[in-house]
Protein backbone atom coordinates (compact mmCIF):
# COMPACT_ATOMS: atom_id res chain seq x y z
CA UNK A 1 0.00 0.00 0.00
CA UNK A 2 2.96 1.91 0.82
CA UNK A 3 4.51 1.23 -2.16
CA UNK A 4 1.76 2.60 -3.99
CA UNK A 5 1.42 5.99 -2.61
CA UNK A 6 4.52 6.29 -3.63
CA UNK A 7 4.11 5.57 -7.26
CA UNK A 8 0.69 7.66 -7.50
CA UNK A 9 2.79 11.11 -5.98
CA UNK A 10 5.46 10.28 -8.81
CA UNK A 11 2.54 10.15 -11.19
CA UNK A 12 1.20 13.38 -9.54
CA UNK A 13 4.73 15.47 -9.92
CA UNK A 14 5.16 13.93 -13.10
CA UNK A 15 1.77 15.58 -14.46
CA UNK A 16 2.44 18.89 -12.36
CA UNK A 17 3.42 21.30 -15.32
CA UNK A 18 6.74 22.57 -15.29
CA UNK A 19 7.38 26.16 -13.89
CA UNK A 20 3.88 25.41 -11.58
CA UNK A 21 5.96 25.51 -7.83
CA UNK A 22 8.19 28.39 -8.91
CA UNK A 23 8.45 31.84 -7.18
CA UNK A 24 6.88 34.66 -8.31
CA UNK A 25 8.87 36.92 -10.46
CA UNK A 26 10.85 39.78 -8.14
CA UNK A 27 8.90 43.17 -7.76
CA UNK A 28 11.67 45.53 -9.77
CA UNK A 29 13.87 47.60 -7.67
CA UNK A 30 16.33 50.43 -7.51
CA UNK A 31 19.20 52.09 -5.50
CA UNK A 32 19.44 55.77 -3.68
CA UNK A 33 23.29 56.20 -3.86
CA UNK A 34 24.61 56.82 -0.57
CA UNK A 35 26.25 59.65 -1.63
CA UNK A 36 23.13 61.37 -2.11
CA UNK A 37 21.75 60.97 1.28
CA UNK A 38 25.03 62.28 3.22
CA UNK A 39 25.10 65.00 1.11
CA UNK A 40 21.63 66.26 1.92
CA UNK A 41 22.31 65.00 5.65
CA UNK A 42 25.69 67.54 5.46
CA UNK A 43 23.79 70.83 3.99
CA UNK A 44 21.51 70.85 6.64
CA UNK A 45 23.82 69.94 8.93
CA UNK A 46 25.90 72.63 7.94
CA UNK A 47 22.81 75.49 7.90
CA UNK A 48 22.83 74.72 11.72
CA UNK A 49 26.17 75.14 12.21
CA UNK A 50 27.66 78.06 9.93
CA UNK A 51 30.09 78.69 12.42
CA UNK A 52 33.40 78.20 10.78
CA UNK A 53 35.15 77.53 13.95
CA UNK A 54 32.74 74.02 14.17
CA UNK A 55 33.52 71.70 11.94
CA UNK A 56 31.26 68.31 10.70
CA UNK A 57 32.57 65.39 10.78
CA UNK A 58 30.43 62.03 9.98
CA UNK A 59 29.93 59.66 12.64
CA UNK A 60 28.98 56.97 10.63
CA UNK A 61 28.82 55.54 6.95
CA UNK A 62 25.69 55.31 5.43
CA UNK A 63 25.25 52.16 2.76
CA UNK A 64 23.47 52.56 -0.89
CA UNK A 65 19.28 51.97 -0.01
CA UNK A 66 17.62 49.16 -2.20
CA UNK A 67 14.47 50.68 -2.61
CA UNK A 68 11.35 49.76 -4.59
CA UNK A 69 11.31 51.05 -8.44
CA UNK A 70 9.69 54.59 -8.95
CA UNK A 71 9.86 58.12 -8.25
CA UNK A 72 12.27 58.91 -5.95
CA UNK A 73 11.99 62.33 -3.63
CA UNK A 74 14.31 62.85 -0.81
CA UNK A 75 13.51 65.05 2.58
CA UNK A 76 15.25 66.06 5.68
CA UNK A 77 13.36 65.86 8.48
CA UNK A 78 13.81 67.58 12.06
CA UNK A 79 17.57 67.73 13.12
CA UNK A 80 18.32 67.02 16.92
CA UNK A 81 21.01 69.55 17.79
CA UNK A 82 23.14 69.33 21.05
CA UNK A 83 26.43 71.13 21.45
CA UNK A 84 28.94 68.36 20.04
CA UNK A 85 26.44 66.26 17.41
CA UNK A 86 23.56 66.86 15.23
CA UNK A 87 21.04 63.96 13.99
CA UNK A 88 19.62 64.60 10.74
CA UNK A 89 16.69 62.21 9.29
CA UNK A 90 16.49 61.33 5.55
CA UNK A 91 13.22 60.50 4.22
CA UNK A 92 12.99 58.23 1.21
CA UNK A 93 9.84 58.50 -0.99
CA UNK A 94 8.74 56.43 -3.42
CA UNK A 95 5.72 57.91 -5.92
CA UNK A 96 4.58 59.87 -3.15
CA UNK A 97 4.73 57.13 -0.18
CA UNK A 98 7.58 56.72 2.03
CA UNK A 99 9.54 53.94 2.09
CA UNK A 100 12.44 54.37 4.25
CA UNK A 101 13.77 56.29 7.14
CA UNK A 102 18.23 56.90 7.13
CA UNK A 103 19.38 58.59 9.98
CA UNK A 104 22.53 60.29 9.76
CA UNK A 105 25.02 61.67 12.45
CA UNK A 106 27.72 64.59 12.56
CA UNK A 107 29.68 65.41 15.62
CA UNK A 108 30.75 68.78 15.84
CA UNK A 109 34.33 69.73 16.91
CA UNK A 110 34.23 73.39 18.53
CA UNK A 111 37.83 75.38 17.28
CA UNK A 112 39.55 78.64 18.74
CA UNK A 113 42.19 80.69 17.69
CA UNK A 114 45.54 80.32 19.67
CA UNK A 115 48.60 82.96 19.19
CA UNK A 116 51.68 80.45 18.55
CA UNK A 117 55.43 81.15 17.99
CA UNK A 118 55.82 82.16 14.63
CA UNK A 119 59.72 81.41 14.93
CA UNK A 120 61.59 80.31 17.97
CA UNK A 121 61.63 83.05 21.11
CA UNK A 122 64.25 83.43 23.63
CA UNK A 123 63.70 83.13 26.95
CA UNK A 124 63.67 87.11 27.41
CA UNK A 125 62.09 88.13 24.38
CA UNK A 126 59.74 90.92 24.28
CA UNK A 127 56.57 90.00 22.05
CA UNK A 128 55.57 92.04 19.30
CA UNK A 129 52.85 91.12 16.81
CA UNK A 130 55.96 89.59 14.07
CA UNK A 131 56.78 86.96 16.62
CA UNK A 132 52.98 85.27 16.83
CA UNK A 133 50.71 83.94 14.21
CA UNK A 134 47.56 82.34 14.53
CA UNK A 135 46.44 78.46 14.43
CA UNK A 136 43.14 76.73 15.17
CA UNK A 137 43.06 73.99 17.27
CA UNK A 138 40.02 71.94 19.31
CA UNK A 139 38.46 73.12 22.04
CA UNK A 140 39.67 72.05 25.32
CA UNK A 141 38.48 74.24 27.68
CA UNK A 142 40.78 76.98 27.48
CA UNK A 143 39.12 80.24 25.32
CA UNK A 144 40.76 81.17 22.45
CA UNK A 145 43.13 84.51 22.69
CA UNK A 146 44.19 87.36 20.79
CA UNK A 147 47.96 88.38 19.52
CA UNK A 148 47.40 91.37 21.16
CA UNK A 149 47.02 90.55 24.21
CA UNK A 150 50.44 89.38 24.24
CA UNK A 151 52.32 92.54 22.62
CA UNK A 152 54.92 93.98 25.17
CA UNK A 153 54.97 90.63 27.08
CA UNK A 154 58.12 88.80 28.22
CA UNK A 155 59.10 85.51 27.31
CA UNK A 156 59.89 83.67 30.63
CA UNK A 157 62.05 79.79 28.74
CA UNK A 158 62.60 78.86 25.23
CA UNK A 159 59.56 78.41 23.25
CA UNK A 160 59.86 76.37 19.93
CA UNK A 161 58.28 77.67 16.35
CA UNK A 162 54.70 76.23 16.06
CA UNK A 163 54.25 76.08 20.00
CA UNK A 164 50.87 78.02 21.50
CA UNK A 165 51.94 80.46 23.37
CA UNK A 166 49.82 80.62 26.46
CA UNK A 167 49.69 83.55 29.31
CA UNK A 168 51.65 82.08 31.96
CA UNK A 169 54.74 80.95 29.32
CA UNK A 170 55.17 84.84 29.85
CA UNK A 171 55.50 87.51 32.22
CA UNK A 172 54.64 91.34 32.13
CA UNK A 173 57.91 93.35 30.73
CA UNK A 174 57.37 96.46 33.53
CA UNK A 175 58.58 99.34 31.65
CA UNK A 176 57.79 101.55 34.31
CA UNK A 177 58.51 100.76 37.54
CA UNK A 178 57.21 101.56 40.92
CA UNK A 179 59.33 104.26 42.59
CA UNK A 180 61.39 105.50 39.20
CA UNK A 181 60.69 108.82 37.58
CA UNK A 182 58.38 108.70 34.45
CA UNK A 183 56.86 111.10 32.13
CA UNK A 184 52.80 111.76 32.18
CA UNK A 185 51.78 113.88 29.12
CA UNK A 186 47.92 114.26 29.47
CA UNK A 187 45.72 115.30 26.48
CA UNK A 188 42.97 117.47 26.53
CA UNK A 189 41.38 117.56 23.37
CA UNK A 190 44.37 119.52 21.05
CA UNK A 191 46.17 120.21 23.56
CA UNK A 192 48.95 117.74 25.08
CA UNK A 193 50.55 118.73 28.24
CA UNK A 194 53.74 116.44 29.89
CA UNK A 195 55.25 116.58 33.36
CA UNK A 196 57.30 114.37 35.06
CA UNK A 197 56.04 111.78 37.70
CA UNK A 198 56.60 109.54 39.75
CA UNK A 199 55.14 106.21 39.01
CA UNK A 200 53.71 104.88 42.43
CA UNK A 201 52.81 101.15 40.44
CA UNK A 202 54.93 99.13 37.96
CA UNK A 203 53.17 97.88 34.50
CA UNK A 204 53.53 97.03 30.80
CA UNK A 205 52.77 98.19 27.71
CA UNK A 206 49.00 98.72 28.19
CA UNK A 207 48.66 98.95 31.67
CA UNK A 208 47.29 101.23 33.66
CA UNK A 209 49.22 102.42 36.25
CA UNK A 210 49.20 104.99 39.08
CA UNK A 211 51.53 108.18 38.99
CA UNK A 212 51.89 110.83 41.59
CA UNK A 213 52.75 114.42 40.35
CA UNK A 214 55.40 116.08 43.13
CA UNK A 215 54.26 119.90 42.23
CA UNK A 216 50.67 119.55 42.32
CA UNK A 217 50.65 116.38 44.85
CA UNK A 218 48.16 115.08 43.13
CA UNK A 219 47.80 110.81 42.56
CA UNK A 220 46.81 109.96 38.80
CA UNK A 221 46.66 107.12 36.88
CA UNK A 222 47.64 106.19 33.40
CA UNK A 223 47.98 104.08 30.45
CA UNK A 224 51.86 102.36 29.42
CA UNK A 225 52.24 103.37 26.77
CA UNK A 226 56.31 103.41 26.09
CA UNK A 227 59.52 103.01 28.49
CA UNK A 228 58.95 105.54 31.70
CA UNK A 229 55.72 106.93 29.61
CA UNK A 230 52.57 106.91 31.14
CA UNK A 231 49.29 108.41 29.18
CA UNK A 232 46.39 110.30 30.16
CA UNK A 233 43.56 111.41 28.02
CA UNK A 234 40.92 113.79 29.85
CA UNK A 235 37.09 112.78 29.54
CA UNK A 236 35.67 114.18 26.45
CA UNK A 237 38.71 115.10 24.51
CA UNK A 238 39.19 113.57 21.39
CA UNK A 239 42.24 113.32 19.05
Amino acid sequence: MVRAARFALVIFIGLVPAGAFALPPAAPTQVVPAVQLTSLAERVARSLVPDPERALAPTMQIGDQRVPAGTVALAAGTAVLNPTYVSVPIAIAIDGKLARTVFTGFRITNYVRMPVAAHDLAAGDVLSADDLSYTRVPFNGRPGLAIDTFVGRKVRAVIPRGDIVYPELTVVNEIVRAGMPALLIVHDGPVRLAADVVARTSGGLGDYVTIYNPQTQRALSGVVTGPNTVELTLPGSSE
